[in-house]
């Protein structure tokens, strides 16, 4: 203890900061490693296609709208049902989904209008009707901005095993050409995927509900849909109180398709500003370490903790860490699309760098303002995921 005492302040602070960091690599590696282990694997014949349930809550139209809800009327599975949602019979969603359902007369769909309130969470609210008429032993929550590969429902299927309750995909984009859409699947091809991949490998719960399929008889078991009204990231909660009644979580082969036809970088910060501040609301611990995990910062103070204790100059460990960190970065993307790179090296590093230099521009937003605009609301969240409405300006 006294020669810990000893030892100069700020190299109290370097030794800490590299352990943290020699953490971080394991987690790059980890990542590395289950992405290759784990994804794109075909899942073969299933000896039981259990019947699904899709429920698709919808709020307005996107340019991409109709091609997303087609790949769903078109997906290579025997016993499925599309429960359409939308919260009020002005939606414009509904004459696209009247278009779709007269298109393939064939698929069982049904559109569900006016939701049921059971909470502040409108996306849970909106689905209400559908989850209680849904038929089948298996949900699947799908948001409208999602894309569905033919074989995708019969891999999540596959997945589903006896003491398994949730099946996700990890959260992937579509190919698309424009910045917005391309930074988007930078995101999740390479920071969101490292620790979704790494979290799902490790049995913690980290769901996303953009593509999770659930029992319902496990969801009933934690008092059915309704009872997570009132969080905001219901998602998340859907597997916290699944794991808690003993059920399991498993990680589909292929990764869900992104394929919003309005996003553009500052639609895309914003979305992510969001995120963090879920992620401080359910996780307090991680306001610290979230900024330390991101490569600009992690790189200046791994810099000058190694230039504290060796002398070496902080300009070349700089270098050497970027580019142990952009490697990395690059053949996970390489691994989570499974496919040709859709972009080319060199636009692959313009992304790389703008989303990574955003990342503290983001994560300050998400302090400064802890309200989250969301759908057709804002709301003000509390310790643990629950929200209230947003406090009004008196001023106003």
């Amino acid at each position: 203890m006294t020669s810990l005492l000893s030892l100069h302040p700020s190299t109290l602070i370097s030794i800490p900061f590299l352990l943290f960091t020699t953490g971080l690599a394991l987690l790059h590696i980890l990542a590395q490693f289950y992405a290759r282990y784990k994804l794109h694997k075909p899942i073969g014949v299933l000896r039981e296609y259990v019947g699904v349930s899709i429920l698709k809550p919808l709020v307005g139209v996107d340019p991409n709208l109709e091609c997303n809800l087609r790949t769903f009327f078109q997906i290579d599975y025997p016993k499925y049902e599309l429960l359409f949602c939308v919260h009020d019979d002005e939606d414009v969603s509904i004459p696209l989904v009247k278009k779709l359902m007269h298109e393939f007369p064939l698929i069982d769909a049904q559109l569900f209008i006016g939701g049921e309130e059971v909470g502040l969470n409108p996306k849970v609210n909106n689905m209400m009707p559908a989850y209680r008429k849904s038929k089948y032993p298996l949900i699947l929550i799908s948001d409208s901005g999602i894309r569905m590969r033919k074989d995708a429902l019969t891999d999540m299927v596959g997945w589903m095993g006896e003491k398994t309750a949730l099946v996700t995909q990890v959260p992937f984009c579509y190919d698309r050409e424009e910045w917005g859409p391309s930074l988007e699947q930078m995101y999740f091809g390479t920071s969101h995927a490292r620790i979704y991949l790494v979290g799902n490998m490790l049995n913690f719960v980290c769901s996303t509900g953009m593509s999770s399929m659930i029992k319902k008889k496990a969801l009933e078991e934690c008092g059915g849909m309704e009872r997570f009204g009132d969080f905001l990231a219901e998602d998340y909660f859907f597997g916290v109180e699944l794991t808690k009644k003993g059920w399991g979580c498993a990680l589909a082969a292929l990764p869900a398709q992104q394929n919003s036809g309005s996003v553009t970088a500052e639609s895309f910060d914003a979305r992510a500003c969001r995120w963090t501040k879920l992620r401080f609301a359910m996780l307090p611990h991680i306001i610290i370490v979230e900024p330390l995990q991101d490569w600009l910062v992690n790189s200046i103070l791994f810099s000058l903790s190694i230039w504290n204790l060796t002398s070496c100059h902080p300009l070349l460990v700089s270098l050497i860490h970027t580019l142990i960190w952009f490697s990395s970065d690059y053949f996970l993307f390489k691994n989570v699309h499974g496919g040709p790179m859709p972009i080319s090296l060199t636009r692959f590093l313009c992304l790389w760098l703008r989303r990574e230099i955003f990342a503290s521009r983001v994560y300050w937003n998400a302090i400064c303002n802890p309200d989250i605009s969301w759908r057709k609301g804002t709301y003000r969240l509390g310790w643990g995921g629950r929200i209230r409405p947003a406090e009004k300006d008196p001023s106003q």
